[in-house]
């Protein structure tokens, strides 16, 4: 790891939960590089997340709506600050006002992934359940974010206060962001219906991912190529953004609201996260506990799977 982003690590003996909340439970401010590696964490266990979709409170949401808005008035306010200075023709206080807030600029590009795949994420929880609860407001944010990616670049390639190299590094970010959130877009993709490649870059580049994702054995196998692309990720990104933060508060408000989705019941007890092979399992199970549970009753019709029981009586009971 790159010398000027050493921090803690959690020793080798503490759980799943410990390491992806290490980041955000132990400090105040959290840089937004940091909010990718959260964003990988929902690409890989997405799945088990929308399997498991009735986990997602209402708490939850309302915590991430309003984090995020806090950030994004943050941003705007600065944002805005810009356009003052361009329109009174302030020179030297659009160069000071850079030198404050080139972070700015790395921040917005770097929690985009994070803000997509959440919203990818919603989109699919809302369409399984045929409801409209969680999607209108990762939507909200998606497209809240998007405005303000797309002011970023706009100063990136109007303003004449920008240093050259500053403004090649920035679009080299963007790039290479891009193409990560398309490439957790890929993975997402291989266990959920063709919705998410909206929420992408390149319809094109994320179903190439998921072609590769989807030929790479399921298990441990899938896993490590996960933790393998995690860590690439991180290191590209890390050597190309300014190691200064610009909302590191609002940042860890955002990162701990992501994080109240995942709930206890998606986690071992080991503090693995269960894959949802297990999920499957174990919600098979407890919907045969449950059948067997009502046929034993004396009143059948005190149930609520008669429907179910009607249906296949004589199908498959009438074979017995």
């Amino acid at each position: 790891m790159h010398s000027k982003w050493q921090r803690h690590l959690p020793s080798p003996e503490a759980t799943y939960f410990d390491k992806i909340t290490a980041p955000y439970l132990g400090r105040i401010t959290v840089h937004a590089a940091q909010l990718v590696d959260l964003a990988s964490i929902l690409a890989f266990h997405g799945p088990a997340l929308l399997f498991r979709r009735e986990l997602v409170s209402e708490e939850a949401m309302q915590s991430f709506w309003i984090s995020s808005r806090a950030r994004f008035d943050e941003w705007h306010r600065r944002l805005g600050n810009y356009k003052h200075l361009e329109e009174t023709h302030s020179q030297s206080g659009m160069e000071q006002w850079w030198q404050a807030n080139e972070p700015l600029m790395d921040e917005i590009l770097l929690s985009e992934p994070l803000t997509r795949i959440y919203a990818a994420i919603g989109a699919e929880l809302d369409n399984n359940r045929e409801t409209n609860e969680i999607s209108p407001i990762t939507q909200s944010v998606y497209l809240t974010h998007t405005e303000a990616r797309n002011r970023v670049l706009q100063i990136i390639l109007t303003s004449r206060v920008i240093p050259l190299q500053s403004a090649v590094r920035i679009n080299s970010l963007r790039t290479i962001t891009e193409r990560w959130c398309d490439a957790l877009l890929g993975h997402l993709r291989t266990e959920t219906s063709s919705q998410v490649e909206t929420y992408g870059y390149d319809g094109a580049r994320i179903r190439a991912f998921a072609e590769d994702a989807s030929q790479i054995p399921r298990g441990t196998a899938r896993a490590t190529a996960g933790w393998l692309l995690s860590a690439a990720m991180r290191d590209s990104l890390l050597r190309r953004s300014e190691a200064r933060s610009a909302c590191p508060l609002e940042n860890r408000a955002v990162g701990d609201a992501v994080l109240v989705c995942l709930r206890p019941d998606l986690f071992d007890s080991v503090g693995l996260l269960k894959s949802l092979w297990l999920h499957r399992l174990e919600r098979g199970s407890e919907q045969t506990d449950r059948v067997l549970d009502q046929l034993a009753c004396n009143d059948l019709s005190s149930g609520d799977i008669l429907g179910g029981y009607e249906a296949i009586r004589d199908t498959s009971f009438g074979r017995w």
